[in-house]
């Protein structure tokens, strides 16, 4: 069966549905005939993106939130249940990036990273669970990062944010499979979004976004328990893991790119 068969007459819910990722995937999805529940804050991006999404033959609902909210999440599958009856697949795509060197950390940024990357994946998954436990069936899915496997120079929030995210996801894999229900982790590298859209560092082997979505779309599909992608930056980061320390140390910094007098910032 071809990838496309597998989204056809589902319905997904998609947060950060406004941009990037997440846009790319709700139309790449509706093509393939799969109705999209579309969550952001910025309700008139979701608009235009509905708009497209309909015109390829999807049904589109568009619900303006904030996945640091769990009120408001719980909201979105009120209403997500009601409009569709079933969430088949859910994508944990809302997230920020950013800098917070040691020398400034800036503890406010860390705690509104916390609260959108690690809060946020709660507040966005868990509410589909026993409806998906009770029909044996959903995929429940984070969109991390590669930087989630090491601590990269000036980026202590962001990377143990998306180190928890894989944590947090591969827990709920083994809590959920007995149970007919898949949750799985992406980690991708950098892909052309407004997210990268900086010279703050180097972002080597960069992605085109729909080249991102198909790869995305096969690893669910194929129900990865976790999937790396592209593959350069996959084997630069299993080198990353099994360089020791006082090597890591040295050589890291060196190969960012980054310039000495970064400030704390979100991305």
């Amino acid at each position: 069966m071809a990838i496309s068969g597998f989204y056809k007459g589902k319905t997904a819910v998609i947060t950060g549905a406004s941009s990037g990722i997440g846009r790319d995937l709700a139309l790449l999805w509706a093509s393939w005939g799969c109705n999209v529940v579309l969550v952001a804050r910025r309700v008139e991006l979701l608009q235009e993106v509905a708009d497209l999404c309909r015109e390829a033959g999807a049904k589109a609902l568009v619900l303006q939130g904030d996945v640091a909210d769990a009120q408001t999440m719980l909201a979105v599958r009120e209403k997500a249940h009601s409009e569709f009856g079933f969430v088949d697949i859910v994508i944990a795509n809302a997230g920020v990036g950013g800098l917070n060197p040691a020398t400034s950390f800036d503890l406010e940024i860390h705690r509104r990273t916390m609260e959108i990357n690690c809060i946020g994946l709660a507040n966005t998954v868990v509410p589909y669970i026993p409806s998906m436990v009770q029909r044996r069936s959903g995929v429940l899915v984070a969109i991390s990062s590669l930087s989630a496997f090491r601590g990269l120079p000036k980026a202590a929030t962001y990377s143990s944010s998306k180190a928890m995210q894989g944590k947090f996801m591969e827990s709920l894999r083994v809590d959920l499979r007995p149970h007919g229900v898949h949750a799985m982790a992406i980690h991708p590298g950098f892909i052309e979004t407004p997210m990268t859209a900086h010279d703050d560092f180097r972002m080597p082997f960069m992605v085109p976004v729909r080249k991102s979505s198909m790869l995305i779309s096969k690893a669910i599909a194929r129900r990865k328990s976790l999937y790396l992608y592209p593959w350069p930056m996959k084997i630069l980061t299993w080198l990353n893991r099994m360089m020791p320390n006082w090597l890591y140390d040295r050589l890291l910094p060196r190969m960012s790119g980054q310039s000495g007098d970064i400030k704390a910032k979100l991305l």
